[in-house]
């Protein structure tokens, strides 16, 4: 009986193993993962806030939810991040493992090439991704596309992540270098989706190119951009003038680009390419430079790019090109990039300015010519104009003072801190016997104290007041995030300034109303407000 007992009991065992047996030559039934990442410090302790500089070790791993085992015949997925706050620095694979790390994200990838599969037991360790925090925010590891395969192709089952939130420094970004390090991602992305090249003869409309010396540009203005956001103590200032600047590279690069002819079906059925041609006159207003011979008018076939070349007078440079009526920066040899009619083009010259810190490429270059060529600033120096320089509020009520042509002054006692003989005594008092300025209300002008950008736009209020210009703004409420932050005195001097695109907000939204403004950003509102219709 006990003999017959035993064979009955080794049937049932085998009965219940050999199923299993068979599932795990055939991948495992119940088959289940969940992915679990674990974040540590250098030490190797476990940890989620960390200080700028500081190394991070991702490690991600597999671990069974179901009952079944199996061998692993290959597997993909991403690791993603905010790359404004880690950087990626290297990786550590495990077992053939492929990791790499591309567009924000580590890459994970494995193929089984022997068709018998990989022990499970490399799931307990798919690889290390190793990052170093290098701006401050908050943001949590997060997975997609991750998939694992079993011998037969199809894929099995991987729980939800659960995602593994990262501190850095105060967790609060920077929102003005944020808003950069996307550009300089949208810049990188731009020069990367699109055809460079010169004269291609494989390009048709509706397809077009940018021509590569478009392309070096735009790469040196992102490599600019690029050093500004890598400077640990950049100044805002820095970082708003490298996103105009980056700015303007991106919409310089957009408009270099040229469309391919239009071709069309021959007679005999054939592609054939039918050309149109367009004439391109250019000419001088006011002198002071000429166009080149040859350059004067030009016949160009339609949709392709026409060359200008300017030779400016002595000491000057060229100013304006007005291209059919749209007005660009100026410079000596100056490319159309597309001519898809007959087209007008008139040139402009300007003096040159003494300085040696400003460069034609800079955003605020124009400016700052206009405002010294205007008798309005003067440089710090003989050959310096200090464009990041703080402007003070005695600054700006000598220029507006200039704007008047300096009209003659009868010194008074107006404020305790503005005393006589003074290179800012009369234009200050010239501003308060003109309703511009009114002090802080304590007896006290401080003239050397930096001007505010809600001052800025309160003085030219008043001061395009005093001229019976039109206030009108058409507007009455302002959008930025920060409108609520606009000081009670200023709010209807900014609302003007904003409708008339004398004052501008930034990319983020805002308007920064108590923010300090430099030499050169005044410069670009004062020559704005003079070129008010």
């Amino acid at each position: 009986m006990i003999k017959y007992l035993k064979s009955i009991l080794c049937i049932m065992l085998l009965g219940a193993v050999l199923p299993s047996y068979a599932y795990s030559a055939n991948d495992a039934a119940d088959l289940s993962y969940r992915v679990v990442a674990t974040v540590t410090d250098s030490s190797g302790s476990l940890k989620s806030s960390f200080e700028v500089g500081e190394e991070i070790f991702v490690k991600l791993s597999l671990s069974y939810t179901g009952a079944g085992r199996a061998p692993v015949y290959g597997f993909q997925g991403k690791l993603q991040f905010d790359s404004y706050v880690l950087q990626n620095t290297s990786v550590k694979t495990e077992k053939d493992i492929s990791m790499k790390y591309s567009g924000g994200a580590v890459n994970y990838v494995y193929l089984d090439m022997t068709a018998s599969g990989k022990e499970d037991s490399m799931l307990q360790n798919i690889g290390t991704a190793v990052f170093q925090a290098r701006n401050t925010g908050t943001f949590s590891f997060s997975l997609s596309n991750f998939i694992l395969t079993n011998k037969d192709a199809t894929h099995r089952y991987i729980e939800p992540f659960e995602e593994v939130q990262i501190i850095v420094g105060s967790g609060v970004k920077d929102t003005s270098k944020a808003l950069l390090y996307e550009d300089i991602v949208a810049a990188k992305a731009l020069l990367a989706s699109v055809t460079i090249a010169d004269n291609p003869k494989t390009i048709y409309d509706p397809d077009f190119w940018y021509p590569t010396q478009a392309a070096q540009k735009l790469r040196e203005v992102i490599a600019e951009a690029e050093a500004v956001f890598d400077k640990e103590a950049a100044l805002a200032s820095e970082i708003s003038a490298a996103v105009e600047k980056l700015s303007i590279g991106v919409s310089n690069f957009e408009n270099s680009k040229i469309v391919g002819p239009k071709r069309w079906a021959g007679p005999d059925g054939s592609n054939s390419t039918i050309e149109f041609y367009y004439t391109v006159r250019a000419s001088v207003e006011g002198g002071n430079g000429k166009i080149a011979d040859g350059f004067e008018v030009q016949t160009i076939r339609a949709t392709t790019s026409a060359t200008i070349r300017m030779i400016p007078g002595e000491g000057f440079e060229t100013e304006y090109i007005i291209i059919n009526g749209e007005k660009f920066i100026g410079r000596d040899i100056y490319t159309i990039p597309e001519v898809s009619r007959d087209t007008t083009v008139v040139v402009t010259f300007a003096k040159k300015t003494p300085f040696t810190d400003i460069a034609h490429d800079d955003w605020f270059y124009s400016s700052v010519r206009y405002v010294y060529n205007k008798g309005l600033f003067t440089g710090t120096s003989e050959t310096e104009f200090s464009p990041s320089g703080r402007m003070s509020r005695a600054m700006l009520a000598t220029v507006l003072y200039r704007m008047e042509n300096q009209p003659n002054v009868e010194f008074a006692n107006v404020f305790s801190d503005v005393q006589s003989g003074q290179w800012y005594s009369e234009p200050i008092i010239w501003a308060n016997q003109s309703k511009i300025v009114n002090g802080y209300g304590t007896g006290k002008f401080a003239p050397n104290d930096a001007i505010t950008r809600e001052q800025i736009a309160v003085m030219l209020y008043r001061y395009a007041k005093s001229k019976g210009s039109d206030l009108q703004t058409g507007i009455s409420s302002l959008s930025f995030k920060d409108a609520d932050e606009i000081s009670d005195f200023a709010k209807e001097s900014i609302t003007w300034a904003v409708s008339k695109d004398i004052m501008k907000g930034n990319n983020d939204l805002t308007l920064n109303p108590s923010g300090l403004a430099t030499r050169a950003e005044v410069a670009t509102m004062l020559q704005r407000f003079n070129e008010l219709e």
